[in-house]
């Protein structure tokens, strides 16, 4: 008895050691958040919620006080943790009578339970941290990888890249991967930079976790597949990725293309015809007959443009529709019909032909596969308006290729309406374009009469409190976004009979008289209003001379 007498001396007060009351919360704080769950498990299934919440309570201060007064600490919090234990149970054991056999708990289940609830909210602290959300196709966040997932490494250079090309206005990030090396690009207005590609594994495995998210087959790597990723950019909104893969034997090759219908969605005054030009086009849209060509080379936006004139006619009051091999956006009111797939040229015209015994009024035609197709338009056209897209530099080398593929020059010259061609250039960035004066060469050949007339170069800096520093707009670049420069030849009556009489330098003349603007005429009008600079011209249209 003595004994035990001075040990009950010799221990400390409670509130006069610092392990205590730091030994006390750390048992308090848990059994607290167990309890908090096993009060709105009781809500939730209608057991007696307020009469067990008084019992946790009374559990919690008995509990308390015996880890706080009683004389030997650790005796106290032993039987202290067997009231708060005990009364737990009791609401388990409770509980578990009380509902269906498939919704009891063992030990096991509350461990698994608080691991999910753990491990759910790492994911959602991680989703608040990045950068980069990943959306499914209804906007709602997806989890993302994060901490200890071997699939961490691939989403942060997913990060990476998003945060490089969206802010600079990238339309296609590109990443190769073969035996020897990885290759990363980012296509920006029209121009590809080579950039920094993370070792060979780390390619792959980000290949593999952006085909997963965009719903492709992870373990097929030779097929061509396609799908689509919703992310959404801190300080940059939402965005739709079109993810392109295809793989060897011996390589991987991944495209993502950024906002693809934001491109394709544009209206006919944006699209940068020039004010006559576009007094011509706004007629022909209100025309539903006659073969309108469109001329340029493959990537130059010639896509765009007849979109943007198919959007032009009321979908809703007349019969619009396409034939292509592929829609690369959903124009409202459209019927889009597509090639059939894996179809022989034969099966194509004769498709074709179908569609045009619906009697369409607009019907855009993304390639002639054969001179009876492209004789069939030309007959149709008096009834319906065509737009056809011509692989061409320019609108008199369409007009040729036209009249040799319908093979009847009366005919080809009779069904023809308009020819336009178009390149696109960079604009330069209005935030830090840079101011000259064109020396006497440069201003006769832009018919510049005023001499103070200023032009203005891509520069890509600025300078603040006499230090230069990148433009924040461009990120350096020195150009943001692009315009079309177009050459539009309207086909009237006179220019009609001379395509048809064969007489070539006569129709030049005609053009000319009617003030025809050709390619790099449009061109450097552009640069005489500041939109874009003589260089960017010259790397154009550097390809038009012969």
């Amino acid at each position: 008895m003595l004994q035990l007498i001075a040990q009950l001396q010799a221990e400390p007060l409670y509130l006069m050691s610092l392990a205590k009351p730091i030994i006390t919360l750390a048992v308090l704080g848990p059994w607290a958040w167990i309890v908090g769950r096993l009060d709105k498990d009781a809500g939730y299934y209608y057991l007696k919620q307020q009469l067990w919440s008084m019992a946790h309570i009374g559990a919690g201060l008995v509990g308390f006080a015996f880890i706080v007064l009683f004389p030997i600490f650790w005796v106290g919090l032993v039987l202290g943790l067997m009231v708060l234990a005990g009364e737990s149970a009791g609401y388990v054991l409770y509980r578990n009578r009380e509902v269906d056999e498939a919704e009891r708990w063992s030990g096991m289940d509350i461990i698994r339970k608080v691991q999910r609830e753990r491990e759910q909210k790492a994911a959602e602290r991680a989703i608040e941290r990045s950068g980069v959300k990943l959306m499914d196709k209804n906007e709602s966040r997806i989890e993302i990888p994060h901490g200890s997932d071997p699939r961490t490494p691939a989403f942060d250079y997913f990060q990476d890249m998003l945060s490089f090309g969206v802010p600079r206005g990238a339309e296609l990030l590109e990443i190769n991967v073969d035996a020897e090396k990885a290759a990363f690009s980012a296509k920006i207005d029209g121009v590809r930079y080579p950039l920094e590609a993370p070792e060979n594994a780390l390619c792959v495995q980000l290949i593999d976790f952006i085909k997963e998210h965009a719903g492709m087959d992870v373990n097929d790597r030779r097929r061509k597949q396609t799908g689509k990723i919703w992310v959404e950019i801190e300080g940059m909104g939402k965005h739709t990725l079109q993810v392109t893969v295809a793989g060897s034997t011996r390589a991987l090759q991944m495209q993502i293309e950024i906002d693809p219908q934001a491109r394709t969605n544009i209206a006919v005054e944006k699209l940068g015809l020039l004010p006559k030009q576009l007094t011509i086009v706004k007629q022909l849209v209100q025309e539903t007959s006659g073969v309108v060509l469109i001329a340029s080379p493959p990537g130059t936006g010639t896509t765009t443009t007849i979109y943007s004139l198919m959007q032009a006619h009321d979908a809703y009051t007349a019969s619009v529709l396409t034939f292509e091999k592929e829609a690369v956006f959903s124009l409202e009111g459209v019927s889009h019909n597509l090639f059939p797939a894996g179809a022989s040229n034969d099966q194509i015209q004769e498709q074709f032909a179908s569609l045009l015994r619906s009697d369409p009024n607009v019907m855009m035609v993304s390639q002639l596969v054969s001179t009876d197709m492209a004789k069939m338009a030309a007959q149709q056209a008096e009834d319906t308006r065509f737009y056809i897209p011509m692989p061409a530099k320019d609108t008199l080398a369409a007009l040729k290729i036209w009249l040799k593929v319908v093979g009847d020059r009366p005919l080809a010259a009779q069904s023809l309406s308009a020819i336009i061609s178009q390149r696109l250039v960079r604009k330069l960035c209005p935030t830090c374009r840079a101011p000259y004066l064109p020396d006497a060469a440069a201003m006769k050949r832009l018919k510049i009469t005023n001499p103070e007339q200023q032009l203005f170069k891509a520069s890509g800096k600025l300078v603040i409190k006499n230090t230069e520093l990148p433009c924040t707009l461009c990120h350096g670049l020195g150009y943001r976004g692009r315009v079309a420069v177009f050459e539009v030849m309207h086909i009237d009556r006179e220019a009609r009979s001379l395509i048809a009489s064969g007489e070539g330098e006569r129709l030049r003349s005609h053009l000319r008289k009617n003030h025809m603007l050709y390619l790099q005429e449009a061109a450097l009008a552009n640069v005489v209003e500041g939109i874009t600079d003589i260089k960017e011209v010259t790397r154009v249209l550097g390809e038009q001379k012969d």
